[in-house]
């Protein structure tokens, strides 16, 4: 930071979707704390631990969870139109949006912050800072180009964040685009406008301006902690930063135990699916002698899985493959020496390891972001949210491939992971290693975000934020903004020149013809 710039207080905020979407933020928060600024984490109770390992970042804590609902009550892995995810939503804003607006307003006015950070789904966050006219930089861990939040990363061709088999039109025919744009999307925003009824009911008792949906934030600056590879290109606006994949400097190493395993091995496949999401009975048990399969198939020398004590009670008492029948106990108590279970497991150490040669994931982004950081392929097993889409972007870049969860055999499990690990031809790794160069080198736009951070807070004209970004089109008509207008000119001239031609061709002929019988009638005469 120049000398002459004072150092300013800025928020961060996120109270869901846990270190996934709080990790990468406090990471630039460490780089604005070592440029001088005084910087804060406001979250709940449970979210605490995560901004602890900042001692950096004051922690701020707005106090405990309040509502019965969870991130992934949030979601429905079998129907994105579930009316249980609409009663979710509902009924989390009813609990928590005004313990929430009261206490982000009371920390905004005792603070005076010159920035604040919500996550998207901070919606409390956002209209505390908005209504105190406090800058809003919005963090998202994938660009929702339906929302209003990010219209701005919308582009035709890309399909709604909710498509499970692609994030383009490519490969869509035109009955297929038709469908989707007037009857799918159509449909998932009708069922979810009660959830807007009920957030302006709550605004409007707390005295927050209604929402609107096409100009609240189309002045703001939306963070994207993702990266053209992993989202799919396209042309975005001027507020909008795609600053990802930005990559924790801090994780917790091997275990002595952790580490004698993986160097005694040197093909090992690492299954983890993240804090929200896990197999269900019937996925476990396909998943687990897939597994099995490839292990006695020699495709790996053994797993390490991070299972928790939910999922543990899932797995039957035997597993029976092609060759073995296993003793399920046996294998979580440890007794077969190449396969692991653990309760917790250091991730991104484990990927970091040269004997990890493939990751089984569900496909969230932070996880994706790690796997490429260090060079491992994926098999993918996607529940919800932006994990289908991922999966279908990494099987598409080459490094990956997608399991059907609804309709796989442990064979065809076992022939995907011989595929990846095997790598015949070599085309994994060379895929992986061009994807490994892409993220080390978008990783470091961690120090770019921190600069636009910068750039929000020292160019202020009087109340204004980021003017020089704004698009003169906001004091445009629609018209004149997309040329229409001129467009609508040219096609009047166009059909007006076209027939006044057309006119006088016609004329011309009706006179040529009169002449011509009238020639003929005095020849007749003559």
């Amino acid at each position: 930071m120049v000398q002459d710039r004072p150092a300013m207080t800025i928020h961060m905020s996120a109270t869901l979707g846990g270190i996934s979407h709080i990790g990468w933020v406090l990471e630039i928060g460490k780089v604005l704390t070592y440029r001088g600024h005084n910087v804060s984490f406001i979250t709940t109770d449970t979210n605490l631990p995560h901004v602890k390992k900042y001692p950096e970042i004051n922690p701020i804590n707005i106090g405990p969870e309040i509502s019965s609902i969870k991130f992934r009550d949030l979601f429905d892995i079998e129907n994105p139109f579930s009316v249980s995810v609409r009663q979710a939503y509902i009924k989390l804003i009813r609990d928590t949006m005004a313990r929430d607006y009261e206490a982000y307003k009371g920390h905004f006015l005792s603070s005076k912050p010159s920035l604040v950070f919500c996550d998207h789904m901070a919606l409390a966050c956002m209209d505390a800072a908005h209504m105190l006219n406090i800058p809003i930089v919005v963090t998202m861990t994938m660009s929702i180009s339906e929302a209003s939040l990010c219209s701005d990363t919308r582009a035709p061709f890309i399909r709604p964040f909710f498509s499970v088999d692609g994030a383009t039109t490519l490969n869509k025919s035109l009955w297929d685009r038709f469908f989707e744009r007037y009857f799918t999307l159509p449909r998932f925003i009708l069922r979810h406008q009660p959830v807007l009824r009920a957030l302006n009911k709550k605004r409007q008792e707390l005295g927050i301006e209604p929402w609107e949906p096409l100009g609240r934030h189309a002045g703001t600056v939306k963070f994207i902690n993702s990266f053209w590879g992993l989202d799919s290109p396209r042309p975005v606006g001027p507020f909008v930063e795609y600053v990802g994949p930005i990559i924790s400097g801090r994780y917790d190493a091997l275990t002595t135990d952790l580490a004698s395993f993986l160097n005694t091995h040197k093909a090992i496949a690492y299954v983890a699916f993240g804090q929200m999401y896990a197999p269900n009975p019937r996925e476990l048990v396909t998943l687990l002698t897939g597994l099995l399969e490839a292990y006695e198939s020699h495709y790996l020398d053994g797993f390490v899985w991070s299972l928790s004590g939910k999922t543990v009670t899932d797995i039957p008492p035997t597993i029976k493959t092609s060759r073995t029948r296993y003793n399920t106990t046996s294998l979580l108590m440890g007794y077969q020496r190449d396969i692991r279970f653990e309760s917790w497991t250091p991730q991104f150490a484990i990927l970091n390891h040269t004997s990890c040669r493939l990751f089984v994931s569900h496909g969230g982004a932070s996880s994706i972001h790690e796997s490429l950081y260090n060079g491992v392929p994926l098999l993918l097993h996607p529940f919800t949210s932006d994990q289908p889409i991922n999966a279908n972007q990494m099987a598409k870049a080459g490094v990956g491939l997608v399991i059907d969860r609804r309709n796989i055999s442990p064979q065809e499990i076992a022939q995907k992971i011989r595929t990846i690990v095997l790598d015949e031809g070599g085309t994994y790794a060379d895929n992986i290693k061009a994807m490994q160069a892409v993220a080390e080198i978008y990783s470091r736009r961690l120090y770019y975000a921190a600069d636009v951070v910068e750039e929000i807070l020292y160019s202020r004209h009087g109340n204004e934020s980021m003017w020089h970004r704004k698009e003169d089109t906001r004091h445009m008509s629609w018209w004149k903004a997309t040329n229409w207008d001129v467009d609508a000119l040219a096609l009047t001239l166009l059909i007006g020149g076209s027939v006044a031609v057309y006119r006088s061709l016609l004329g011309m002929q009706v006179y040529v013809s009169k002449k011509l019988l009238v020639r003929k009638m005095k020849q007749k005469i003559a």
